[in-house]
């Protein structure tokens, strides 16, 4: 495993610190969208060196959740997401693929409101210093959220896209 610390595993660490697993060493998302799912898959194989065949997809309740088991990956992104306030302080790609992973793993888009469900402190603390203001787990100022993750979310490029039409 590559223990760099590179965007795309900045990525998949907001994606898991969102949807942590019940089992242990359980590395995995669940998501309506093909486009996680597929950049969740591509990473795990190309940075993460997860052999294909041991990616699960499960069909759950209309989202599929997309999981594989490996002790040392599970660890490392862990070791990510539990210290956010101290590795995410600057606005860059590294923190920007960070919340963008946390967006797409919890976010949510609703007319003109932005939440993550849930916000934890740390995340809030994280976000704040960032420029990204939050009450309880709605997004305040969606103008810097949206300048902060545009270019890694992938929910944000389909509601740009959305808007384009």
């Amino acid at each position: 495993m590559n223990t760099k610390l590179t965007s795309n595993i900045c990525y998949i660490a907001g994606l898991v610190s969102k949807s942590k697993q019940a089992e242990k060493n359980a590395v995995g998302i669940r998501t309506s969208i093909g486009e996680i799912e597929q950049r969740f898959i591509k990473i795990a194989i190309t940075e993460l060196e997860i052999e294909p065949s041991k990616i699960l997809i499960e069909e759950l309740e209309g989202h599929r959740h997309v999981y594989f088991y490996h002790s040392r990956v599970a660890k490392r992104l862990e070791e990510i997401y539990s210290r956010e306030i101290h590795v995410f302080k600057k606005i860059d790609k590294l923190s920007a693929s960070y919340v963008a992973g946390m967006f797409d793993g919890a976010g949510r888009v609703r007319s003109t409101t932005m939440t993550i469900t849930p916000i934890s402190p740390n995340d809030a603390f994280m976000l704040e210093n960032l420029g990204v203001h939050t009450r309880g787990n709605e997004i305040l100022n969606i103008g810097n959220f949206m300048k902060l993750i545009g270019k890694e979310s992938v929910m944000i490029q389909r509601v740009s896209a959305d808007l384009d039409r």
